[in-house]
Protein backbone atom coordinates (compact mmCIF):
# COMPACT_ATOMS: atom_id res chain seq x y z
CA UNK A 1 0.00 0.00 0.00
CA UNK A 2 2.48 2.22 0.88
CA UNK A 3 4.33 1.33 -2.72
CA UNK A 4 0.79 2.24 -4.23
CA UNK A 5 0.45 5.71 -2.78
CA UNK A 6 4.03 6.82 -3.26
CA UNK A 7 2.46 6.07 -7.39
CA UNK A 8 -0.06 8.26 -6.69
CA UNK A 9 1.81 10.82 -5.24
CA UNK A 10 4.04 10.87 -8.21
CA UNK A 11 1.54 11.37 -10.49
CA UNK A 12 -0.25 14.72 -8.70
CA UNK A 13 2.83 16.07 -8.26
CA UNK A 14 2.89 16.10 -12.65
CA UNK A 15 1.68 20.04 -13.38
CA UNK A 16 -0.76 18.83 -15.86
CA UNK A 17 -2.75 17.04 -12.86
CA UNK A 18 -3.81 19.70 -11.22
CA UNK A 19 -6.51 21.93 -11.31
CA UNK A 20 -6.58 25.54 -10.96
CA UNK A 21 -10.11 26.25 -8.82
CA UNK A 22 -10.19 29.95 -10.02
CA UNK A 23 -9.04 29.05 -13.47
CA UNK A 24 -11.57 26.06 -13.80
CA UNK A 25 -14.62 27.75 -12.58
CA UNK A 26 -14.16 31.07 -13.87
CA UNK A 27 -13.76 28.85 -17.26
CA UNK A 28 -17.21 26.80 -16.59
CA UNK A 29 -19.25 29.38 -14.98
CA UNK A 30 -18.50 32.57 -17.08
CA UNK A 31 -21.25 32.55 -19.54
CA UNK A 32 -23.73 31.71 -16.69
CA UNK A 33 -22.72 34.64 -14.41
CA UNK A 34 -23.68 38.42 -14.97
CA UNK A 35 -21.28 39.99 -12.56
CA UNK A 36 -17.48 39.88 -11.20
CA UNK A 37 -19.25 40.08 -8.49
CA UNK A 38 -21.12 36.64 -9.01
CA UNK A 39 -18.23 35.24 -10.06
CA UNK A 40 -16.26 36.17 -6.90
CA UNK A 41 -19.07 34.73 -5.06
CA UNK A 42 -18.21 31.22 -6.72
CA UNK A 43 -15.09 31.15 -6.52
CA UNK A 44 -14.91 32.51 -2.63
CA UNK A 45 -17.49 30.67 -1.62
CA UNK A 46 -19.25 28.00 -3.74
CA UNK A 47 -21.08 27.58 -6.64
CA UNK A 48 -24.26 26.37 -4.77
CA UNK A 49 -24.70 29.81 -3.54
CA UNK A 50 -25.95 30.87 -7.41
CA UNK A 51 -27.08 27.76 -9.00
CA UNK A 52 -29.36 24.95 -8.24
CA UNK A 53 -28.41 21.29 -7.36
CA UNK A 54 -29.67 20.52 -11.65
CA UNK A 55 -27.50 22.56 -12.36
CA UNK A 56 -24.52 21.78 -10.83
CA UNK A 57 -25.41 18.48 -11.82
CA UNK A 58 -25.49 19.48 -15.52
CA UNK A 59 -21.98 20.39 -15.16
CA UNK A 60 -20.60 17.76 -13.56
CA UNK A 61 -22.03 15.19 -15.93
CA UNK A 62 -20.57 17.19 -18.89
CA UNK A 63 -17.03 16.87 -17.18
CA UNK A 64 -17.50 13.00 -16.81
CA UNK A 65 -18.82 12.33 -19.89
CA UNK A 66 -15.79 14.66 -21.49
CA UNK A 67 -12.86 12.62 -19.03
CA UNK A 68 -14.39 9.21 -19.47
CA UNK A 69 -14.20 9.66 -23.44
CA UNK A 70 -10.30 11.13 -23.05
CA UNK A 71 -10.05 8.46 -20.96
CA UNK A 72 -11.22 5.40 -23.07
CA UNK A 73 -9.64 7.03 -26.27
CA UNK A 74 -6.18 7.10 -24.88
CA UNK A 75 -6.24 3.91 -23.54
CA UNK A 76 -7.35 2.24 -27.49
CA UNK A 77 -4.72 4.24 -29.08
CA UNK A 78 -2.04 2.86 -26.54
CA UNK A 79 -2.99 -0.37 -26.99
CA UNK A 80 -2.94 -0.17 -30.81
CA UNK A 81 1.24 -0.55 -31.12
CA UNK A 82 2.10 -4.22 -31.18
CA UNK A 83 4.43 -6.41 -29.07
CA UNK A 84 7.74 -5.12 -28.19
CA UNK A 85 9.59 -2.62 -25.84
CA UNK A 86 7.08 -0.07 -27.17
CA UNK A 87 3.70 -2.30 -26.52
CA UNK A 88 5.69 -2.20 -22.49
CA UNK A 89 5.93 1.18 -22.60
CA UNK A 90 2.79 2.09 -23.41
CA UNK A 91 1.29 -0.31 -20.54
CA UNK A 92 2.67 2.15 -18.59
CA UNK A 93 1.51 5.22 -19.72
CA UNK A 94 -1.41 3.94 -20.23
CA UNK A 95 -2.06 3.27 -16.34
CA UNK A 96 -0.66 7.20 -15.64
CA UNK A 97 -2.89 8.61 -18.08
CA UNK A 98 -5.88 6.88 -16.00
CA UNK A 99 -4.41 8.04 -12.89
CA UNK A 100 -3.92 11.44 -13.70
CA UNK A 101 -7.66 12.04 -15.35
CA UNK A 102 -8.67 10.38 -11.89
CA UNK A 103 -6.99 13.06 -10.18
CA UNK A 104 -8.34 15.95 -12.77
CA UNK A 105 -11.71 15.00 -12.39
CA UNK A 106 -12.15 14.52 -8.63
CA UNK A 107 -10.82 18.32 -8.06
CA UNK A 108 -13.22 19.04 -10.54
CA UNK A 109 -16.12 17.62 -8.70
CA UNK A 110 -14.32 18.85 -5.56
CA UNK A 111 -14.42 22.72 -6.13
CA UNK A 112 -18.04 22.30 -8.01
CA UNK A 113 -19.50 21.16 -5.29
CA UNK A 114 -17.89 23.61 -2.56
CA UNK A 115 -14.72 22.35 -1.23
CA UNK A 116 -12.23 24.89 -0.99
CA UNK A 117 -8.78 24.78 -2.74
CA UNK A 118 -7.42 21.58 -2.34
CA UNK A 119 -3.53 23.43 -3.02
CA UNK A 120 -3.46 26.61 -0.93
CA UNK A 121 -1.24 26.27 1.97
CA UNK A 122 -3.12 25.84 5.86
CA UNK A 123 -0.93 25.47 8.54
CA UNK A 124 -1.42 22.24 10.19
CA UNK A 125 -3.62 20.67 8.03
CA UNK A 126 -3.44 17.78 6.01
CA UNK A 127 -1.69 18.65 2.69
CA UNK A 128 -3.20 18.67 -0.91
CA UNK A 129 -2.07 14.88 -1.52
CA UNK A 130 -2.73 13.44 1.71
CA UNK A 131 -6.56 14.99 0.95
CA UNK A 132 -7.20 13.86 -2.28
CA UNK A 133 -5.81 10.23 -1.76
CA UNK A 134 -8.30 10.03 0.91
CA UNK A 135 -10.75 10.80 -1.24
CA UNK A 136 -10.10 8.58 -3.95
CA UNK A 137 -9.56 5.56 -1.40
CA UNK A 138 -12.46 5.70 0.96
CA UNK A 139 -15.19 7.16 -1.50
CA UNK A 140 -14.08 6.72 -5.23
CA UNK A 141 -12.57 3.04 -4.42
CA UNK A 142 -13.10 1.74 -1.11
CA UNK A 143 -11.55 2.16 2.43
CA UNK A 144 -10.72 -1.36 2.76
CA UNK A 145 -7.58 -2.15 1.32
CA UNK A 146 -7.69 -5.24 -0.36
CA UNK A 147 -11.25 -3.93 -1.95
CA UNK A 148 -9.17 -0.97 -3.12
CA UNK A 149 -5.81 -2.92 -4.53
CA UNK A 150 -8.34 -4.84 -6.31
CA UNK A 151 -9.95 -1.78 -7.84
CA UNK A 152 -7.13 -0.01 -9.08
CA UNK A 153 -3.83 -1.45 -9.76
CA UNK A 154 -4.76 -5.06 -9.56
CA UNK A 155 -7.72 -4.04 -12.06
CA UNK A 156 -5.51 -2.49 -14.45
CA UNK A 157 -2.79 -5.10 -14.28
CA UNK A 158 -5.66 -7.92 -15.48
CA UNK A 159 -7.23 -5.28 -18.10
CA UNK A 160 -3.68 -5.75 -19.42
CA UNK A 161 -3.40 -9.14 -19.06
CA UNK A 162 -7.08 -9.49 -20.88
CA UNK A 163 -5.61 -7.31 -23.70
CA UNK A 164 -2.40 -8.40 -24.23
CA UNK A 165 -3.12 -12.11 -24.23
CA UNK A 166 -6.29 -13.82 -23.57
CA UNK A 167 -8.16 -11.45 -25.84
CA UNK A 168 -5.61 -11.43 -28.26
CA UNK A 169 -5.75 -15.22 -28.58
CA UNK A 170 -9.40 -15.90 -28.82
CA UNK A 171 -10.07 -13.01 -31.18
CA UNK A 172 -7.75 -14.71 -33.39
CA UNK A 173 -9.28 -17.90 -33.25
CA UNK A 174 -12.99 -16.36 -34.31
CA UNK A 175 -11.33 -14.35 -36.70
CA UNK A 176 -9.47 -17.38 -38.10
CA UNK A 177 -13.00 -19.34 -38.15
CA UNK A 178 -14.99 -16.39 -40.14
CA UNK A 179 -12.52 -15.66 -42.48
CA UNK A 180 -12.61 -19.73 -43.66
CA UNK A 181 -16.05 -19.80 -43.45
CA UNK A 182 -16.49 -16.46 -45.58
CA UNK A 183 -14.13 -17.71 -47.78
CA UNK A 184 -15.80 -21.05 -48.46
CA UNK A 185 -19.15 -19.44 -49.27
CA UNK A 186 -17.71 -17.12 -52.00
CA UNK A 187 -14.90 -20.01 -53.39
CA UNK A 188 -12.33 -18.15 -52.22
CA UNK A 189 -9.10 -20.23 -51.22
CA UNK A 190 -7.06 -18.37 -47.99
CA UNK A 191 -3.36 -18.93 -47.97
CA UNK A 192 -1.75 -19.12 -44.49
CA UNK A 193 0.09 -15.68 -45.49
CA UNK A 194 -3.17 -13.99 -46.66
CA UNK A 195 -4.96 -15.25 -43.06
CA UNK A 196 -1.42 -13.81 -40.92
CA UNK A 197 -1.60 -10.52 -42.75
CA UNK A 198 -5.25 -10.48 -41.85
CA UNK A 199 -4.75 -10.99 -38.03
CA UNK A 200 -2.18 -9.05 -37.97
CA UNK A 201 -4.38 -5.96 -38.93
CA UNK A 202 -7.82 -6.91 -37.06
CA UNK A 203 -6.75 -8.48 -33.90
CA UNK A 204 -4.72 -5.17 -32.48
CA UNK A 205 -7.70 -3.19 -33.46
CA UNK A 206 -10.46 -5.29 -31.70
CA UNK A 207 -8.23 -5.54 -28.55
CA UNK A 208 -7.47 -2.07 -28.41
CA UNK A 209 -11.11 -1.40 -28.53
CA UNK A 210 -11.73 -3.34 -26.09
CA UNK A 211 -8.83 -2.03 -23.55
CA UNK A 212 -10.58 1.18 -24.56
CA UNK A 213 -13.81 0.00 -22.70
CA UNK A 214 -12.32 -2.12 -20.02
CA UNK A 215 -10.80 1.37 -18.77
CA UNK A 216 -14.07 3.19 -19.24
CA UNK A 217 -15.38 0.43 -17.06
CA UNK A 218 -13.23 1.24 -14.42
CA UNK A 219 -13.23 4.62 -14.78
CA UNK A 220 -17.35 5.35 -14.47
CA UNK A 221 -18.03 3.88 -11.03
CA UNK A 222 -15.62 5.63 -9.36
CA UNK A 223 -16.44 9.08 -10.73
CA UNK A 224 -20.52 7.80 -10.39
CA UNK A 225 -19.63 7.10 -6.52
CA UNK A 226 -18.10 10.47 -6.18
CA UNK A 227 -20.54 12.34 -7.86
CA UNK A 228 -23.40 10.61 -5.61
CA UNK A 229 -21.50 11.18 -2.44
CA UNK A 230 -20.75 14.55 -2.99
CA UNK A 231 -24.63 15.44 -3.60
CA UNK A 232 -25.47 14.02 -0.88
CA UNK A 233 -22.96 15.66 1.32
CA UNK A 234 -24.00 18.87 -0.37
CA UNK A 235 -27.59 18.70 0.57
CA UNK A 236 -26.41 17.90 4.58
CA UNK A 237 -23.71 21.01 4.09
CA UNK A 238 -20.91 18.44 5.10
CA UNK A 239 -17.34 18.80 3.79
CA UNK A 240 -16.13 16.47 1.20
CA UNK A 241 -12.26 15.87 3.33
CA UNK A 242 -14.39 15.60 6.74
CA UNK A 243 -16.78 13.11 5.40
CA UNK A 244 -13.58 11.10 3.91
CA UNK A 245 -12.30 11.39 7.68
CA UNK A 246 -15.61 9.88 9.77
CA UNK A 247 -15.50 7.24 6.58
CA UNK A 248 -12.31 6.18 7.26
CA UNK A 249 -12.26 6.17 10.95
CA UNK A 250 -15.68 3.87 10.73
CA UNK A 251 -15.27 0.32 12.02
CA UNK A 252 -15.29 -2.53 9.19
Amino acid sequence: MSAWNSVLKMGLKLPFSRVDKERYLRRVFKHRVRSEEEMRRIIDEKPSVLFSEEEIGEVTVKEIRKHALMVTILSTLCALPPDGWLMWFLIVVDFIQFQIFVFIILQKMLYLYGCRDLFEKTEGDQTSMERMLLIISVVMIGKHQAVRLAKSAFGMAIKQVIQRFAVRLMTRMVILNALRQLAKWFGIVLTKEMVISSLEIIVPVICAVISGLISLWLFMPMVKRLHSHLVELSREGKDPVESALEMEAEPA
